[in-house]
């Protein structure tokens, strides 16, 4: 035992150039390894500490409930606790949205609600306010105090008139930040005030509830009770709401476990290649000591420990190297992503205050267990193979430097040497370590590929053009369902639409205004939409003409086609919600115009893909042109403003000053979508490229390894044909050929496979939607990025080799022995 661990020990420290390379590998291992889960971790902590300060605690909520079904659902024996919600109506005040909403005690409690004192209301004229509440209503008071309320009360699903009532003060509510900052508040009334106002028949709640917990069920065992509970009480899938984060941040979601061990498998199989080929490599230069060590009556197994104990002396002394590099590092990006947030937002500002009062610890003891134990798990799957292959090597081959038993192949001679014929030979004499040491560098590499591919995909720029048209977008403001104000209705807008002839020629007299598009939009119910169900014919104008053609995925239809008002093509976004819907079907729809109605029917002549800003939300396209002789009236929804800049400070400021005069539009920018999604997407990618920049060295290590024990095994060599003419320039040139060999074959499989694979992942992303990912773009920045670091690795590395080779004399490189 002894003997094998003082053996192992030394060779550690005279093959000292190549253990180098095993322990940065190691070292960086184990920095992902502890990272990885440390950094995803402390995220998650960090957000799910938010959610649980911010997010109401309910695991979900049904709607439209009435109030015998709320006593059943009371007494169901999955359902631990409940509170009640009911949205009376609305104060009437000018400046300010305060909604006038019934909660009871059990709701408040779910919904994380505590009076800053006072009581909940009783009776019919018991009222909840804040501060905030008094200044918009423009009184004051104290607990105990009258105020006089001007409010609307939902009837018949519409907002009625306004009614004026005295109300008892009984308790205050805090203002929050946002609060103020949006001039939205919620005052609380008694559920008698609601059953006093509201027709029996019309009363419904909201009923919060929480699933009993016992035995800590996942997040997808509680929805799917969630669900169950809902079908036995006949409560329709899109009246039940399941409060996502709020169970993420407190139970298991069992697709989180699956992710983070497919990220530790990847950087495990890395490591495992990478130190694997290390060992392999220079396993040849070690024949004569392992043939030498069985002649003096060595046994197999302690061969087997002789290089296990060596990789394990290695992993003890880098993975603590690796483990307090990680540590600083993983302490950095959590403190880094926290500042990093916008600080403007409620969640964000959460955030700050939990890292400003040390809330969340950072700090996990599993995280430096699990990177350690998976280190030496790594190494040694790495040894496996070089211990079977030491402990093959007889006496006799070491003797006769036959490597693993094998004869030894003779050589092709040739007339005439050159640089190149030398070079294919040295590559050629042992194809298994080129194919190692490519393999292992390429898997990273098409890995990068692929992950590029999805950020390029997702260019914050693509994204913000998918979701606005143009550099500005106005609309009129729109609200259906409010007797009080009823020139909002859509059919009212119509009839005396803001956004007229007037208001275009305002704006494209405006400097750095180039044209204004209008998209138009007819409101239309049916039967396929269900009863009630509403929905919107977009009328898109002929200069996107291209672009809807060319959005078509299923079925033919061109523009032209489109003007005869007889056909649409329908957004895929569409199905989602009426999933039968077929290119060919006949729909028979009844068109809005104004406060008159008319059935017309169309075909859906073909389905297509667009982004938000195409459809504003509308999914039955049709021609502008025919749109339009659909209503008499003026069914402008849209004005798109393309202007000569993304961003123009004094076009912006002229538009705004045009919305506040009107008092009755509304304002996008694209600069403002375009910041939204740069500021998520920067996180994103520095931590994937941060992730796979590691990676990436890792498998630079076995390059490194190959190159300098393809130099060391053939210094006797090499020293001899120096001395028979070869100049140093030649041999620099030699090792910049071998070292290109390795660097065009990786990236000849990096590119090639990982931009293969890359495109099928774009087709995921883009048919689910996610990152509103609706173009392809290859990756080349990055393509060529690596391309560039690999070819300036590899020269700086045959430099650094060739002035090692030469500092020894040509004697003492002849006199080499291996």
């Amino acid at each position: 035992m002894k003997m094998t661990t003082r053996v192992a020990y030394d060779n550690m420290k005279y093959y000292k150039s190549r253990n180098i390379l095993v322990g940065i590998a190691v070292i960086l291992t184990t920095l992902l390894l502890f990272v990885v889960p440390t950094v995803g971790k402390g995220m998650i902590d960090l957000q799910f500490a938010a959610t649980n300060k911010l997010y109401p605690s309910w695991h979900a909520l049904y709607r439209g409930v009435d109030k015998k079904t709320t006593e059943e659902l009371a007494a169901h024996k999955d359902i631990s606790k409940y509170g009640l919600r009911s949205d009376a109506g609305s104060m009437n005040v000018e400046g300010a949205s305060v909604s006038l909403t019934f909660l009871d005690q059990g709701g408040m409690d779910l919904y994380k609600l505590k009076l800053a004192k006072g009581e909940l209301p009783q009776a019919v004229s018991d009222i909840v306010v804040s501060k905030g509440i008094l200044k918009a209503l423009g009184q004051a008071g104290d607990i105990g105090d009258t105020i006089t309320v001007p409010y609307q009360i939902y009837r018949n699903g519409e907002l009625d008139f306004t009614e004026e009532k005295e109300f008892r003060i009984t308790g205050f509510f805090e203002d929050s930040t946002i609060s103020q900052e949006e001039k939205a508040y919620t005052a609380l009334v008694s559920e008698a005030f609601i059953q006093q106002e509201i027709p029996e028949e019309q009363i419904v709640y909201r009923f919060l509830l929480q699933i009993d917990d016992a035995g800590r069920p996942t997040t997808t065992e509680i929805e799917e009770r969630v669900k169950l509970i809902a079908a036995k009480f006949d409560i329709p899938e899109n009246e039940t709401n399941i409060n996502s984060e709020y169970l993420l941040a407190n139970y298991v979601d069992p697709t989180l476990i699956p992710g983070i061990a497919m990220i530790m498998l990847i950087i495990v199989v890395a490591g495992v290649i990478t130190i694997y080929s290390i060992y392999y490599v220079s396993m040849k230069q070690r024949v004569q000591e392992f043939g030498r060590l069985k002649a003096i009556g060595a046994t197999k197994r302690q061969i087997k420990q002789i290089v296990l104990r060596e990789g394990f002396c290695i992993a003890a002394l880098a993975t603590p190297i690796g483990l307090i590099l990680g540590t600083l590092l993983s302490q950095t990006v959590l403190f880094t992503f926290a500042k990093s947030l916008n600080k403007d937002g409620a969640f964000q500002q959460a955030v700050s205050e939990i890292i400003k009062e040390k809330d969340v610890s950072f700090i996990y003891w599993w995280a430096y267990l699990l990177a350690i134990v998976v280190t030496f798990t790594t190494v040694y799957f790495s040894l496996v193979r070089p211990m079977r292959t030491a402990a093959k090597v007889s006496e006799v081959e070491a003797m006769r430097m036959q490597g693993t038993g094998k004869k030894r192949s003779e050589r092709k001679g040739f007339s005439y040497l050159t640089i190149g014929r030398l070079t294919r030979r040295n590559l050629t004499d042992n194809k298994k370590k080129s194919v190692i040491t490519i393999c292992s560098m390429a898997i990273t590499g098409v890995f990068l590929m692929v992950v590029a591919t999805v950020i390029a995909c997702a260019n914050p720029r693509e994204s913000a053009n998918s979701t606005l048209v143009g550099q500005y977008e106005i609309m009129p403001m729109v609200e259906e369902n409010n007797k009080e104000h009823p020139e909002y209705k859509w059919s009212m807008v119509q009839q005396d639409n803001p956004l007229n002839q007037e208001l275009r020629q305002q704006i494209e007299q405006l400097d750095g205004v180039k044209r204004v598009d209008e998209f138009t939009t007819v409101l239309v119910t049916g039967e396929i939409f269900g009863e009630g169900g509403m929905e919107m014919i977009n009328g898109i104008p002929e200069e996107y003409k291209e672009e809807l053609e060319k959005g078509i995925t299923e079925g033919s239809v061109t523009y032209e086609e489109l003007k005869s008002g007889d056909k649409v093509i329908i957004d895929r976004t569409l199905l989602y919600w009426f999933p039968n819907l077929r290119v060919g079907d006949k729909l028979k729809l009844t068109i809005h115009d104004g406060e008159q109605t008319y059935t017309k029917e169309v075909e859906i002549s073909a389905i297509g893909e667009y982004g938000s800003g195409m459809t504003n939300y509308a999914y039955l396209i049709m021609a502008k042109e025919a749109a339009d002789k659909l209503c008499q009236y003026n069914n402008v929804r849209f004005y798109h403003i393309l202007a000569d800049k993304d961003y123009d400070k004094d076009l912006e400021a002229s538009l705004k000053q045009l919305v506040r005069e009107s008092g009755r539009i509304e304002m996008r920018t694209w600069q403002e979508e375009y910041e939204s999604w740069k500021s998520s997407m920067t996180l994103t990618s520095g931590a994937c490229y941060a992730f796979l920049g590691i990676l990436g060295l890792i498998s630079v290590m076995n390059l490194i390894n190959t190159m300098i024990n393809s130099v060391y095994v053939r210094k006797k060599e090499l020293g001899m044909m120096q001395a028979i003419g070869m100049s140093d320039s030649q041999l620099m040139k030699m090792l910049q050929l071998e070292g290109l060999f390795y660097t065009l074959g990786t990236l000849i499989i990096t590119i090639g496979l990982g931009s293969l694979a890359g495109y099928p992942v774009f087709l995921v992303f883009k048919t689910k939607g996610l990152f509103e990912i609706t173009t392809y773009h290859y990756p080349l920045t990055v393509a060529l990025v690596v391309s560039g670091v690999l070819l300036i690795i590899q020269i700086l590395l045959a430099i650094g080799i060739s002035k090692s080779v030469r500092k020894d004399s040509l004697i003492e490189r002849i006199r080499f022995s291996d």
